[in-house]
């Protein structure tokens, strides 16, 4: 694992450990309010977290299989493979602005084979999934961390330091402020 720093995300309201040699992606360019990304410098992996609407799968496990198709669906893949998919055990971490907890996540890994800038030949990306499903009497979220890891062309960054750094980002994910989702309908 690299050397890890713990970081605010979504302007305070989500901290998590993140290496610290990644690049925030927002100082190079726009990114959606709803979107942290961090690139590992000379490489085509990074690592993400995004807050987005709760997809209709109740199930926690075909929720993470929803997000893993629609990013090979964006990532328009000729190939996807679900490796591992099961639900993590971690420790309850209790929000600083209410009684809610940041739930443990469903973890899933799987390869995706996609063309990547205009290239004839589909790269192989391992993708790291955990999906924090958010279901207060507020509100209503899947929060998706993602790791992506390219199997060709990596740089110098090793595989295994990725997915150390995928681990603790997850371990140390915490809601502060559940303000942060948008509140749930009835």
């Amino acid at each position: 694992m690299s050397t890890g720093t713990p970081r605010e995300l979504f302007g305070g309201a989500v901290s998590a450990v993140l290496p610290t040699a990644v690049l925030d992606v927002s100082d190079l360019r726009q990114v959606p309010d709803s979107q942290e990304v961090f690139l590992y410098p000379e490489s085509d992996a990074f690592l993400s977290v995004e807050v987005l609407q709760r997809v209709p799968p109740e199930d926690d496990a075909e929720a993470a299989r929803y997000h893993f198709d629609t990013l090979a669906e964006e990532n328009e893949a000729v190939d996807t493979e679900i490796v591992d998919i099961r639900a993590l055990q971690l420790e309850p971490k209790k929000a600083i602005t209410s009684d809610d907890v940041t739930p443990s996540p469903v973890f899933l890994h799987g390869r995706q084979r996609a063309p990547k800038f205009n290239q004839p030949r589909a790269n192989e990306v391992e993708i790291l999934i955990a999906l924090f499903r958010i279901a207060t009497s507020k509100a209503r979220a899947d929060v998706l961390v993602s790791g992506s890891i390219p199997t060709e062309s990596i740089g110098l960054v090793e595989q295994d330091t990725i997915k150390s750094d995928f681990q603790a980002l997850v371990s140390s994910f915490h809601i502060l402020d559940f303000t942060l989702f948008a509140p749930a309908t009835a």
